[in-house]
Order: C-alpha cells, then sequence, then structure tokens
C-alpha cells in the first residue's frame, strides 16, 4: 500500500489497529478495526440502492454489462483533514490513508454517492450498487450507445477491472 501511495507515514494523533482476518480461501485479509473512531463519526445517511430494485430493473433486458470498479474506494482521495483519522498503528509504524479505506462508517454512503452522481441522468440503463454497475438494453445496437454513453462518464476518473467485466 505504502509503494502504490494507498498509505503515508503518520504523525497522528488518532490510530486504530490492524486485525488481520483469514479468509475463505486461506489467505489474509488486512482489516482495520475503525470500531472508535466510527463511535464519535456523524454518519452520513446517503441511501444504499435496495438490491431487489436493482435486479427488478434488470429482469426485462435482453442484455446485461456489468463493470467492476477496481479497489473501489481507493480510488477515492481522503480530505486532508480526514487522513489523520484514518491513522492506524503497525509493527513498523504509524500510517494513515491517502484514499477513501474500507471500515469507515460512510465509506459506503461516499461512494455510492460518487458513483450516482457519476450515473446521473442514466438511470433508465444503468445502476449501480456501491462498485458494481450494470447497463441493460433491450437491444445489441442500443446496449452498445449506453455502454458508450457510460463509457464517457469520466468525471471521476474511475477505472474497471477488465477481467471482472
Amino acid at each position: 500500500m505504502l509503494q502504490m501511495g494507498v498509505i503515508s507515514p503518520s504523525g497522528s494523533a488518532w490510530a486504530s489497529p490492524v486485525v488481520l482476518v483469514p479468509k475463505p480461501d486461506g489467505e489474509i485479509r488486512f482489516c482495520l478495526d475503525y470500531r472508535k473512531l466510527n463511535a464519535v463519526t456523524r454518519p452520513d445517511n446517503y441511501p444504499m440502492p435496495r438490491t431487489d430494485e436493482l435486479l427488478e430493473k434488470l429482469g426485462w433486458a435482453e442484455f446485461i454489462s456489468t463493470l467492476d470498479l477496481t479497489k473501489g474506494y481507493w480510488q477515492v482521495p481522503l480530505d486532508e483533514s480526514a487522513k489523520e483519522r484514518s491513522a492506524f498503528t503497525t509493527h513498523v509504524g504509524l500510517y494513515e490513508f491517502n484514499v477513501l479505506p474500507f471500515g469507515l462508517q460512510n465509506a459506503p454512503a461516499t461512494f455510492q454517492r460518487l458513483v450516482d452522481g457519476l450515473l446521473a441522468g442514466l438511470g433508465e440503463y444503468a445502476v449501480a450498487y456501491l462498485d458494481n454497475v450494470a447497463i441493460f438494453s433491450d437491444s445489441w445496437a442500443e446496449h452498445l450507445e449506453q455502454l458508450q454513453k457510460v463509457f464517457e462518464r469520466r468525471e471521476a476518473g474511475l477505472t474497471v477491472k477488465a477481467k471482472k467485466c
């Protein structure tokens, strides 16, 4: 993460512990225990889409394309004032995030708001649930046009993981 620019060394007064959690495939997932930070965070109640409503929209479609946004949250830069609060301790020092980390109470709402804003006006054929975007159409020609419109939305600078699309 340090080499990728995701984190930087920190001098913050804030510090959350690291928790290593085993994945079902035997690998280890790096997690942060932000419970104390989340306890003093004002909640962002931006609504998350209901999966049943999203699936209902897709139900009639003849063509569906899905896009998976690569390391979704890590594509969102953190505000300078938020960086120090994201700090965490390791056996080799204190670090803070430069981008939105997983585990923060408001991370899902922040990311969903970003993606919803990116897809604004395209709701008839493009929906998102966090880092997963679905584009759906009833004809191939229309589908290609709609995909093009979604790909033209580059304001947020988000990238997709091609092998998961």
